[in-house]
């Protein structure tokens, strides 16, 4: 059975404990007491901790903070509070030298009870008996120092009893990981060698049902043992740290024992309490994680990236390619994501102030306004759009990374990432605020020469006025090769396999009826419907990039009437192809799930996109009938949000009314036996042999709440997006002004969403993208969710079921 946490305070289980938390001399003057008959004199006492507090700051670091240094961030409130406890025994000793022996109490008990604050009489009355009266109650309790000592032995011993079995559980989920991990290994290895006798037999390869040639399956069942020996690892980390939790409180056991008998003069803290404590919690049996350290190392070597290797958990890992854990540097690693997380707040604060700076440039009155030209100032804004979309979009990478991080979200494992790689959010944050630095720079320095005329103008008369200058063309030419070379500039993080990964899974959305959809590629397509607006910039900064420069009059007034340079074909043939591809990829991506699955919902889905399509094929064809428009846009949005809050994120009303941890209502199976973990599964199950699992939600039932309201308004400006920007506003600022805004906003909604979609189907697997049945707990992440809020991260099985 649990215990109640330990939050800083003395547990509140006894009357006298939390007398003993509370009570302080002025209290106390005046009551009563016995000198205790063993302990050693107040002068002596006093000075032999006089002596003791001079020599200790010429001495070592104190035990107190050595355990504040040493203890794990995610596990602070579980140790033993040696601080509080040393603090008690200071009172206790107070009391005793403020009592004398020879002088009585003139007051009774009760009357001595009476005159305690009223906290205490209220914390007392906790551990009354049902059939004690309250008067019987606190007559019974007297005041002195015995009482308060046996008090703070029974808290100290329901401490170590506690912290014994934390580290029991801990043990115990540790083991149970480690069960699910050794018949998944057993079920590989089985698999690997069927799979080598069968390679032997017949080399030929397979083709799918349609004819459709398909690659070898060697690489996922690769990544498969790679996420295996990665949980093993993570295991071994645990166990690793559990010890040290152990054996932290161990010491700190020995170290306030050790003060109690210096401190009131006994010898029964090391004599008696000591060895009996360590018995009963079990914390000097380092047999226990002796054997987990030997399961760990046999589990080790069943995969075949160790084939032949006889050594620790953490070589495997390193053998593997799969890195070094941070084990025994969570302190370091929280240090650091504390000192990240300042900076980038620190970044992009001065990046806001920064924008606004760009904003007062902009309102401030130009020089020469009679040459000035607001529509040849804006005709190189779609160059820096797409460069915005670009930086915009690998900060909400960052952030969607950093979000799953820390609310415990395997993103790595549900999109099928190769384990190896070590992109973190760190990377994408340092490659968005890299390109934004450049783009605040080099945007701001356009506007202010422009509208100051800085730089002298160049082939003036070859252009629209004779402030027209073909040398304004090299701050969006400048801005976007740097861009370009960001992003194919060798890095030794993110590799150029990673990289090829990305392309290969857009080529695969691309081509969505020709192979089988995952998760992964499930993501892209939604990725790419967000991105149809930005990818619709593209064509205009091609066109202004390949235009005549200075720019002519005849561009300059196409720009304030179309809102780019490009011609009448583009307009009426490319954008909208460009704006309605993406919904036919994810179209097309639901045919072929309702192909493989047979599950109705795929053609519900399927139903959505046509949806949308149909914005875009309305808008462009009939761009002069409103009403229509506004019909279509409506029922295309209405559909997408209910379907994103409802089946994207799992959302019904009863999740959104139920606390954290509390939302999901599909059925725990009875036993773990019944989840089917063989990776031979195909996955291609129907929905109703498909086991649902009940998992806990990641995030509180008000965040949930938050998110669909905003999707829905985002929705509601996603809909212009897909529609000739002419339609909405005639203004041309107004235009550009809500071109950017509208694609940002449904750049920071997909991440949003993203991230809830990520987390659901990782709880639940509601689409059935994997054929496996569980997630690697990301036990290394620092800064996870406190566990005095829930359960220790060790009592979940790593192979959720």
């Amino acid at each position: 059975s649990s215990r109640p946490r330990f939050s800083g305070k003395l547990p509140q289980h006894s009357a006298v404990a939390t007398t003993a938390v509370v009570v302080s001399r002025r209290h106390v003057g005046g009551v009563g007491g016995a000198d205790l008959s063993s302990g050693i004199s107040c002068r002596q006492a006093r000075t032999t901790d006089g002596w003791r507090a001079r020599a200790g700051k010429r001495g070592a670091m104190k035990f107190g903070k050595q355990l504040e240094e040493y203890e794990q961030p995610e596990w602070r409130g579980h140790y033993i509070n040696y601080k509080h406890f040393k603090q008690r025994l200071q009172e206790i000793k107070a009391l005793t030298c403020s009592t004398p022996p020879s002088t009585p109490s003139l007051r009774t008990p009760l009357q001595q009870n009476r005159s305690r604050p009223a906290a205490i009489l209220d914390a007392m009355r906790l551990s009354r008996s049902p059939g004690q009266s309250r008067a019987d109650f606190e007559e019974g309790i007297p005041l002195t120092a015995e009482s308060l000592t046996l008090e703070w032995r029974q808290c100290l011993e329901a401490e170590a009893i506690r912290v014994g079995d934390f580290v029991q559980r801990g043990l115990e989920g540790l083991e149970a990981q480690l069960r699910d991990l050794d018949k998944m290994s057993q079920k590989l290895y089985r698999k690997r060698n069927k799979t080598a006798c069968l390679a032997r037999a017949n080399s030929s390869c397979s083709e799918d049902e349609s004819g459709v040639r398909v690659a070898d399956d060697g690489e996922a069942e690769e990544f498969l043992e790679l996420r295996v020996l990665e949980a093993v690892g993570l295991v071994a980390e645990g166990g690793r740290r559990l010890r040290s939790f152990a054996e932290l409180n161990h010491a700190a056991l020995y170290k306030i024992l050790k003060k109690h008998d210096k401190v009131l003069g006994y010898k029964l803290g090391l004599g008696e309490l000591f060895p009996r404590l360590v018995g009963e919690t079990q914390l000097s049996d380092t047999a226990r994680f002796d054997a987990l350290d030997t399961e760990l190392r046999r589990l080790s070597l069943l995969s075949s990236q160790t084939e032949g290797l006889d050594a620790s958990a953490e070589v495997a890992r390193l053998a593997a390619g799969l890195g070094m854990s941070k084990a025994g540097t969570v302190g370091a690693s929280a240090v650091g994501a504390r000192h990240t997380e300042l900076v980038l707040s620190f970044f992009l604060g001065c990046s806001t102030a920064l924008f606004l700076c760009i904003g007062v440039l902009l309102a401030l009155p130009e020089a020469s306004p009679k040459s000035f030209s607001t529509a040849y100032f804006l005709t190189p804004m779609p160059v820096f759009r797409v460069v915005f979309s670009v930086l915009l979009t690998l900060w909400c990478m960052g952030a969607v990374a950093r979000t799953c991080d820390k609310a415990d979200i395997n993103h790595m494992f549900i999109l099928n990432i190769d384990p190896r790689c070590r992109v973190s959010p760190d990377f994408f944050f340092s490659r968005a605020a890299t390109l934004t630095t450049l783009w605040i720079l080099i945007f701001g320095m356009y506007v202010v020469d422009y509208k100051w005329r800085v730089v002298p103008a160049i082939w003036a008369e070859r252009g629209y006025n004779k402030r027209s200058s073909v040398h304004f063309l090299l701050y969006p030419v400048i801005l976007l090769t740097l861009t370009l070379v960001g992003m194919i500039w060798p890095s030794r993080i993110c590799r150029s396999r990673y990289k090829g990964s990305v392309l290969r899974a857009v080529a695969r959305t691309a081509a969505a009826p020709m192979y089988v959809v995952d998760f992964a590629d499930n993501i892209v397509g939604d990725i790419l419907t967000s991105l149809a607006k930005p990818l619709q910039d593209v064509p205009a900064a091609i066109c202004y990039l390949a235009s005549s420069h200075p720019q002519p009059e005849e561009l300059v007034e196409r720009f304030a009437m179309k809102g780019d340079t490009c011609g009448t074909n583009t307009h009426h043939v490319l954008l909208p192809i460009i704006g309605g591809l993406p919904y036919v990829f994810r179209a097309m991506q639901c045919l072929r799930r309702f192909r493989d699955t047979r599950e109705t919902r795929n053609l519900w889905n399927f139903g959505k996109y046509i949806a949308s399509l149909s914005v875009v094929i309305v808008s462009s064809v009939w761009y002069d009938n409103m009403p229509v428009i506004a019909v279509v846009s409506a029922i295309a949005t209405v559909y997408a949000g209910i379907w994103d809050v409802c089946l994207d994120w799992g959302l019904g009303w009863h999740e959104l009314k139920m606390c954290r941890h509390k939302c999901d209502k599909t059925r725990r199976p009875s036993s773990r036996s019944e989840v089917d973990i063989t990776p031979e599964s195909n996955g291609k199950g129907d929905r109703k042999n498909r086991v649902q699992v009940n998992h806990e939600r990641h995030f509180p039932a008000r965040l949930y709440w938050l998110c669909s309201v905003l999707d829905l308004m985002a929705r509601s400006t996603w809909v212009l997006t897909l529609m000739p920007i002419t339609i909405v506003s005639r203004n041309i600022v107004g235009r550009v002004i809500l071109v950017s805004v509208i694609s940002s906003v449904e750049i920071l909604r997909r991440s949003m969403w993203a991230v809830l979609r990520i987390e659901h189907e990782q709880v639940a697997n509601a689409s059935g993208f994997r054929a496996l049945l569980w997630v690697p707990s990301k036990l290394h992440v620092v800064g996870r969710r406190s566990t005095t809020q829930r359960t220790s991260s060790l009592r979940e099985p790593l192979l959720d079921s």
